[in-house]
């Protein structure tokens, strides 16, 4: 029988984790072979057997949310990376596959004015944009709607790469996000491409960090005319679709 997903991310994501741990204060640096903790130290200081923590990471058990609260502060994880894992115990439901903006948010990103707006879906899939996000980012319209994801863009797109001083930051970042939005992993023929063809792509995701998106991001930028500028990424949550999110690129006042 083939395993859960939700479950074989979440083992994915804590062994990625307990990678990074420190070791214990009073282990010796030139007998341990592997970095970070060992599975053992951490099922102890979780309070849980060594057999049970091995299952967790393999993916073959569902465990409490107890439990991951206690492995969680064995690790050293964020809120938000608790919150991620606490989320590969839920079911959130599948989003939907083209979702579609409502004719009152395409009126709002197109009013915004010189203010850049993007209406983004599932994995940053991006469904609206105005003249002023075009013109400062990339020509979203010359894209084909099926590869229409900011993430994707941030490693096919080399108008848009060019715009961001720190790319490979703003690329974890987004990749963080589309991990947390998705728990369980999005899925789809455009991650199955990049994972294929893209080794930058492939290293980044197979760190399995997780960001939350908030509501602000300082972000520099290399504006198109060649000057740089530090403006905030101002990201707002759609109420009655969590799955729709309206990203703004607000001057640094």
């Amino acid at each position: 029988m083939a395993r859960d997903p939700r479950r074989t991310q979440l083992g994915a994501f804590l062994h990625a984790r307990r990678d990074e741990a420190p070791p214990p204060a009073d282990a010796d640096p030139g007998r341990r072979q592997v970095p970070g903790l060992r599975r053992a130290e951490v099922a102890a200081r979780a309070f849980i057997s060594d057999e049970y923590y091995t299952r967790i990471e393999q993916g073959r058990v569902t465990p409490s949310a107890e439990v991951i609260r206690r492995v969680a502060a064995v690790l050293g994880l964020s809120a938000d990376q608790t919150r991620y894992a606490l989320d590969l115990l839920a079911d959130p439901g599948t989003p939907p596959e083209h979702p579609e903006p409502s004719d009152p948010l395409r009126r709002l990103v197109d009013r915004m004015g010189d203010v850049p707006a993007l209406l983004v879906g599932p994995a940053t899939l991006i469904l609206a944009w105005n003249p002023a996000a075009a013109r400062l980012l990339t020509d979203f319209g010359t894209v084909p709607p099926e590869r229409r994801r900011y993430v994707q863009l941030l490693f096919a797109d080399p108008v848009l790469q060019s715009r961001f001083l720190d790319l490979e930051a703003m690329r974890r970042t987004v990749i963080g996000i589309v991990r947390a939005s998705t728990p369980g992993a999005p899925g789809g023929d455009w991650l199955d491409e990049l994972l294929r063809t893209d080794r930058d792509f492939q290293a980044l995701w197979e760190r399995n960090d997780v960001v939350r998106p908030h509501t602000r991001l300082p972000v520099r930028l290399r504006l198109p005319d060649g000057t740089e500028e530090t403006v905030d990424q101002v990201v707002l949550q759609v109420v009655d679709d969590p799955h729709q999110r309206l990203i703004a690129f607000v001057p640094a006042g």
